[in-house]
């Protein structure tokens, strides 16, 4: 296992500009209602309403291959006028605070490049979790839901929205590639959070199921199948495990392994994003 660990989601944090160049930190202030009754946190995704900054419609169980209206972008805090007449700068917006003139600090760029933690799903779609999941370099230009429901951490001030790919068949649950609309491309992994899963198996004959000599709670659905010998399971072959129920793996794409093969699963907890076109507003010709 690399390290650092990543043990729970954070949001979206803005890395770079599509296309290479480096994020400068450039944001746009939003105003938020006084008394706003949602908390908002840092990497939350928000939208406007009546023209002031509120939390996020959007849910991964909610028609989530359609934009939500007024979506403009990612919360990464907020200054306002606290009761004693001072200014201050937060990390988050405390639900319910009472300020006139309080701002939200908003990425609203449409090329910005996002980090963001990958869950699990099982059989069918969630809008919450927080179990850490796995992708790999098979996912990248593919598409990813929002999990926009978990509450941020009001001891941080950070999110805990994440990203997932889609449902499992059976067994355990993880991630599976999605190509059809869905708000987050993915564009990259980041291979210093990856994680390895050692284990032995083998196939019957070229096959889409491998068979381990023992069961493995670590190997999850999204991981990249890996092994040093046999016909299709190289590195660069990018087979990924579609579906896991104790010691039968389903892979992407059919392997040759002989009895007792040396396997290695490697899954990215951690990927990077870009927004879809049209699912955040300045890409959406739609008003508010």
């Amino acid at each position: 296992m690399a390290y650092p660990i990543v043990p729970a989601p954070y949001g979206l944090k803005a890395v770079s500009e599509f296309g290479g160049l480096p994020y400068a930190g450039s944001t746009r202030m939003y105003p938020i209602a006084t008394g706003y009754s949602t908390g908002l946190f840092y990497g939350d995704i928000v939208q406007l309403s009546a023209g002031t900054v509120v939390a996020t419609s959007m849910s991964a169980t909610s028609t989530p291959g359609t934009a939500t209206a007024g979506t403009l972008g990612v919360f990464v805090g907020c200054e306002y006028v606290n009761s004693s007449g001072q200014t201050v700068r937060a990390q988050y917006w405390p639900a319910n605070t009472v300020s006139n003139n309080a701002v939200a600090f908003v990425i609203d760029d449409p090329r910005a490049v996002f980090k963001a933690v990958m869950t699990v799903q099982g059989t069918s779609l969630a809008n919450t979790g927080t179990t850490v999941g796995y992708a790999s370099a098979n996912f990248i230009g593919t598409n990813l839901y929002a999990i926009t429901g978990n509450s941020g951490n009001t001891n941080t001030g950070d999110s805990a929205l994440a990203l997932s790919g889609g449902v499992v068949s059976s067994g355990t649950s993880g991630n599976t590639r999605v190509a059809t609309a869905l708000p987050f491309r993915v564009v990259s992994v980041v291979p210093d959070t990856a994680v390895t899963v050692a284990a032995t198996g083998s196939t019957s004959g070229s096959s889409t199921t491998v068979t381990l000599t023992a069961s493995n709670s670590a190997i999850s659905p999204g991981m990249q199948l890996i092994a040093p010998s046999g016909t299709g399971s190289a590195q660069g072959n990018y087979i990924t495990v579609t579906n896991i129920s104790g010691t039968t793996v389903t892979v992407s794409s059919a392997v040759t392994l002989a009895s007792g093969t040396a396997i290695s699963f490697v899954g990215y907890p951690e990927v990077l994003v870009v927004w879809n076109q049209g699912f955040i507003g300045v890409t959406n010709s739609a008003g508010v």
